[in-house]
């Protein structure tokens, strides 16, 4: 049995490939990012890579002023569009073949015509799900969601074919499980894998002291779907000087008004987007790591801040929720409740505690592996 997975950037794909392959599962792994970019783990895999259009949009999106390209969002579609293409050309045998929505249209109207079994691979829920609960986010602070994404009538056309060409849907969440069928896709269709985390980037430490204070850490863009409204405002209820937040991500134009208005006692602190062993280093160092999402179908962070000894506290609308034990490696409140939000900080700031936790890949992988089986069989 082979499976290939294709997908613009390495994101939860690569090191799921890479442990298929360990197993000797992996078909080809089809990447829209330079192969010599992937590091020494590329080097078992069969690899094609067709990276002509992400060289083009990572160039301009870093070395182009903003007022003078098209929307980051745009550049990425136009990216996926051109690297789905290209992947349908030049699609190899195999028995089962991942696509993520939105660049896997021609991929999979190649397999079906080859005989090979498309999973549509769903980091996050369906599209339509997340303009719904983003929508009056975005109207709260003046913003069209038009404005800031590229969600037309020609996107959804092409996702609803992705859909229809899926023989099966490979969901991160029990989150994003159960948005597929709240659209309608059977159940047993749908086969759950979760994320893991580089246990070579993502340890405990070797013994350090406890933080003085809680200290918070949020890991991601700093914008309006990760519920930022949500943190700040339990902030200022806390009104704690002892707290103090690490940002780690890219701070989005959309957040400046909830930034600006912040009158809670707590400082903040912004380290910009960093490398994963800079990340790392800051799950290490903290007490705590919020991510109070309005929408995240799984939330890498989850599995990362844990393997460091982090506890996580997250809404109910994080897909990483599944691996929450709630008051022993983290906790779980519901999505913009800010007091339920306030009274877990509360509770993990009289804690100074650390978990034990090992969340790697090749559990994910040997999910899969079995789920494909079964569908063979």
């Amino acid at each position: 049995m082979k499976i290939s997975l294709a997908a613009t950037n390495p994101c939860h794909v690569f090191p799921l490939a890479v442990e298929l392959a360990r197993s000797n599962a992996l078909g080809t792994y089809y990447s829209g990012y330079p192969a010599w970019k992937l590091g020494s783990d590329a080097q078992p895999l069969r690899i094609r890579a067709h990276s002509l259009r992400t060289n083009i949009v990572y160039g301009l999106l870093k070395y182009a002023p903003e007022k003078l390209r098209p929307s980051s969002r745009r550049l990425f579609v136009w990216q996926d569009a051109g690297f789905d293409r290209w992947t349908g050309a030049h699609l190899e045998p195999c028995d089962f073949i991942h696509g993520l929505p939105g660049q896997c249209l021609h991929t999979f109207r190649a397999a079906r015509r080859r005989g090979i079994r498309t999973v549509l691979n769903h980091a996050t829920g369906p599209v339509r799900t997340w303009v719904k609960i983003m929508e009056p986010e975005y109207a709260r602070v003046g913003l069209k969601l038009e404005a800031v994404c590229p969600y037309d009538a020609a996107y959804f056309a092409r996702e609803d074919e992705e859909y229809a060409l899926a023989d099966f849907h490979c969901a991160a969440s029990t989150v994003v499980r159960d948005q597929l069928i709240a659209i309608g896709i059977a159940r047993d269709r749908i086969w759950l894998v979760p994320y893991g985390a580089d246990a070579r980037v993502f340890h405990p430490a070797k013994e350090t002291p406890p933080p003085a204070g809680l200290r918070i850490v949020f890991a991601g863009q700093v914008g309006l779907r990760k519920g930022l409204k949500t943190l700040l405002d339990a902030l200022t209820l806390a009104a704690r000087v002892d707290w103090r937040v690490d940002f780690y991500g890219a701070v989005l134009g959309e957040a400046r008004r909830d930034l600006d208005e912040y009158r809670g006692k707590s400082p903040l602190n912004f380290h910009g987007a960093v490398a994963q062993a800079a990340l790392a280093d800051g799950f290490r160092e903290g007490s705590v790591l919020v991510l109070p999402s309005l929408e995240e179908g799984f939330g890498l962070v989850v599995p990362q801040a844990l393997n460091c000894g982090l506890p996580v506290i997250v809404s109910d609308s994080v897909g990483g929720k599944d691996f929450v034990r709630h008051r022993e490696n983290g906790s779980v409140f519901p999505a913009r409740d800010v007091e339920a939000l306030a009274a877990e900080l509360a509770w993990w700031a009289e804690k100074s505690h650390r978990v034990t936790e090992n969340f790697g890949w090749s559990g994910p992988a040997q999910t899969l592996i079995t789920h494909s089986q079964s569908a063979l069989a």
